[in-house]
Order: C-alpha cells, then sequence, then structure tokens
C-alpha cells in the first residue's frame, strides 16, 4: 500500500514581484529624495527581515567595578549617585530596541562618569556615553570610568585596594596644597600649653592683693599717740630681722613716680627703718618686710618662717611661723602646706600674717578712735 500522505512543499516566494516591489521604493526615493512610503505590515516584515547588526560595547573585563567603588567609598566615608538612562534609538518596525546608559558622581566634587577622557571618545564631537542592553552592564562601565579615575588621581591601587597614604579627597582635587599646613597647626600649640610660668603666678599674685596697704602708711598711728614712739624703739635690737635676708630682694618701684619719690625726699630715708629701701612706700616692699614693719608698728613679735620640704613630692613646701609662744598670735597663723617651690611658701605664709596684722591695726584704730570719742 502506498503512502496517502501528500508530503507538503513549503510555499516558494516570488522573487520576481519582490523585486519589482523593491524597484519601486528605490524609484520614488530617487525622484522624490526622501523615504519611500511603507505600510505598518510592510515596516514590520522588513524589520524582522533586516535585523540591525548588534553594537558593539565596552569590554568590562572581569573585575567588580561596582564592588571596587562600594570599598572605596565605605574606607573613605564618601558619597556616590548613581543615574540610569533608557534609550531608544528609531528603527524600522514597531518593536524598537530599549538600551541603558548609566552614570555615577561624586557628591563631594560633583565628577560625574563617564566623561571625556574617561569612557568617552573627547575627539569626537558631541558624542554620547555607551549603552548596554543589559542595565547593569552600564551600571559596571559606569563604576569602571569612576575608578580609573581614582586610580590615576592617586586615590585607588589598580587592584581596587586603597593606598597607604591616600590623597585628600574635595573639590577640585587641591589635596596637596592643603597637606602640609595640618601638622602645623597640630604641633604648635601643645608646647605652648605646658609653659612654667603659670607655677610662679602665685609670687607674683600677693604684691598685687595687697593694694590697700598705701592707706595703712597714712595712718597717723606714730604721730598722734604717744604710746607709738615707745613700741618702734622697744625691738630695736631686732636680732631676728637678720634672718629676713633669706627672701627675694626687694622689687624695683613700680611707677617713675615711686622712683622719683625716693630721689626727692631724702629727709623720710633717715626714718626709714633699717634694711628697707629708703622712702619705699609699705606696699612696694617684699611681703616680709610689710610683715616685719607691721609687727614693729604692733608692738608684736616678727615672725620666724620655718620651711619643710615634702620627700615624697620633691619641691613642695610645708610652713609654719614662730611668734616666740605670743599670746596674742593665733597658733597656726602662717601655716601653709603643698606649696610649689620654697619663695612661693614664704611668700603665701607671709600674705597670712600680713592680712591678720593688718585686721589688727584696724581693730586697734576703731578702739582709739572710740576712746578718744572721734
Amino acid at each position: 500500500m502506498s503512502n496517502s500522505t501528500a508530503t507538503t512543499t513549503p510555499p516558494r516566494v516570488d522573487w520576481a514581484a519582490l523585486k519589482s516591489w523593491i524597484a519601486q521604493k528605490e524609484a520614488f526615493e530617487s525622484q522624490h529624495g526622501q523615504p519611500a512610503p511603507l505600510l505598518d505590515e510592510e515596516a514590520n516584515a522588513i524589520a524582522v527581515i533586516l535585523r540591525p547588526p548588534p553594537r558593539a560595547e565596552p569590554t568590562l573585563g572581569g573585575q567588580n567595578w561596582i564592588g571596587a567603588l562600594n570599598h572605596w567609598l565605605q574606607c573613605r566615608s564618601q558619597k556616590a549617585t548613581f543615574s540610569d538612562e533608557a534609550r531608544q534609538d528609531p528603527r524600522l518596525g514597531k518593536a524598537p530596541e530599549l538600551r541603558w546608559a548609566c552614570f555615577v558622581s561624586f557628591d563631594a566634587t560633583n565628577d560625574k562618569f563617564p566623561r571625556p577622557g574617561h569612557g568617552i571618545d573627547p575627539a569626537t564631537p558631541n558624542a554620547k556615553s555607551p549603552d548596554f542592553t543589559r542595565k547593569q552592564d552600564a551600571k559596571q562601565f559606569a563604576a569602571k570610568c569612576a575608578c580609573e579615575w581614582l586610580i590615576s588621581n592617586g586615590q585607588m591601587l589598580p587592584s581596587g585596594e586603597l593606598p597607604k597614604f591616600p590623597a585628600p579627597f574635595g573639590p577640585a582635587a587641591a589635596p596637596r596644597t592643603s597637606l602640609p599646613p595640618a601638622p602645623a597647626v597640630l604641633h604648635v600649640p601643645a608646647p605652648a600649653t605646658t609653659s612654667v610660668p603659670a607655677k610662679r603666678a602665685p609670687s607674683s599674685s600677693p604684691p598685687i592683693s595687697i593694694t590697700d596697704i598705701p592707706r595703712v602708711k597714712q595712718e597717723p598711728l606714730p604721730s598722734r599717740s604717744s604710746p607709738s614712739p615707745n613700741p618702734n624703739k622697744s625691738p630695736a635690737p631686732k636680732p631676728k630681722a637678720a634672718k629676713t635676708p633669706r627672701t627675694t630682694s626687694p622689687p624695683k618701684p613700680s611707677s617713675p613716680t615711686a622712683a622719683a619719690a625716693v630721689k626727692s625726699n631724702p629727709s623720710s630715708a633717715s626714718s626709714s627703718a633699717p634694711g628697707t629701701p629708703a622712702g619705699a612706700p609699705i606696699s612696694e616692699l617684699p611681703l616680709t618686710k610689710q610683715v616685719e614693719k607691721l609687727a614693729s608698728r604692733l608692738n608684736l613679735p616678727v615672725p620666724r618662717y620655718v620651711l619643710t620640704e615634702d620627700p615624697e613630692l620633691g619641691d613642695f613646701w610645708h610652713g609654719r611661723a614662730e611668734f616666740d609662744n605670743n599670746p596674742l598670735i593665733p597658733e597656726d597663723l602662717g601655716s601653709v602646706s603643698n606649696v610649689y617651690t620654697k619663695r612661693a611658701a614664704r611668700e603665701k605664709m607671709a600674705q597670712g600674717i600680713l592680712e591678720w596684722m593688718l585686721a589688727k591695726q584696724d581693730q586697734r584704730e576703731r578702739k582709739r578712735k572710740a576712746m578718744l570719742g572721734e
């Protein structure tokens, strides 16, 4: 039995008719100078038959450029923004091919990639950035251009790692000009905060705090009361005053007027107490000398300063004042502890004693005025 099923053969294409149709379209274009009109069905059929050749896309290599860029951004605490761009170039038919381009920009510098010289040929005018069929490939290319720019500026190694000493990253890349001043600013102030004069403040502060002593000098105690001359003569031997030279030498007059007063008043020099500068106001003298003069005026013993260095701290001193067990003087008057430098400790002792003596003098003056009815 013979095979009854007839074999179907594909229909033959009328190539002659197709050539004639093509000739008509070519004649129309040559006559009118414009594309020949096509029906939608004709355009779709031609688009299927004549597919455009695939575009050449830039090579990306095997490295993960997106990962390398994200690693750099995290290590340098920087930010970058990716932006996608969809492109549909006009083509024959109703099914245009969708392609993608991508750009990345650094927030700190506003540098955007790809750009001419990095992903775009600078020799081609009005050149566009490459586009890709896959969106991920477009993003990889943008990251690749950004990483190559970072490598060329010393911000990244070719392996994708960061250099040990990367240049600063900022606007317009003025990194190397801003780098040298930084060490100077960091290192200059450090020595200034550890200067020694801060420890010498106690030696200069006591004379300033006794600014009211000139008023004591003007008190008319020696001239108005008869007992005053006798107390001044009673401690005439002054055997203990010889110990005072252990203090610092008296400072010079603080103003030109004080120096002029010394030269213009020689009579006061003869009446001044022995061992003190002639004509010098009491406030101009060292604290120990002020204590000595006021003690003589009040008929009190001149203190003897006993200083002991702390064995553990070193150059920290403890001090106590001895007044020959005078019952009028408090037991702990002039005592100090843990004062830096022997000189500062001695002056602090004298300051405390002087303040007590000034208060004692004011008390006696008030009693005198009350008795005289002034």
